[in-house]
């Protein structure tokens, strides 16, 4: 099994728990807690915590090579953990907790 978050852009769309067609209004510091698990076919990139019109969400774009069923979460401070998926290709995705909280850590499980 290997792991690969690598750095780069790719265009996407957001899928999930996450809201459609959201564009993120200010990039936070680094999901520095994000973790990606699982599969070794899946390549996660552009993680990043944020805020958008005061609801805080958990970026992430993976991508899949051969066959991996993934899964983006955030965990909320109001002690909720939101997830997006299952998604089996490429997908930018934002995964949004609810409006004053904040992303405590963000992460990508496969499969």
């Amino acid at each position: 099994m290997r792991r690969r978050i690598t750095g780069g852009l790719v265009a996407g769309l957001a899928l999930g728990g996450a809201l459609f067609g959201a564009v993120p209004v200010a990039q936070a510091a680094p999901a520095a807690t994000a973790v990606t698990a699982g599969a070794p076919n899946l390549n996660c990139v552009n993680e990043y915590i944020g805020f958008n019109n005061g609801q805080p969400f958990y970026h992430v774009q993976c991508g899949v090579i051969g066959q991996a069923t993934w899964y983006a979460h955030a965990a909320c401070s109001d002690g909720t953990v939101k997830s997006a998926g299952p998604m089996t290709a490429f997908r930018e995705v934002w995964v949004y907790c609810p409006a004053g909280t904040d992303v405590q850590r963000g992460w990508v499980t496969s499969s």
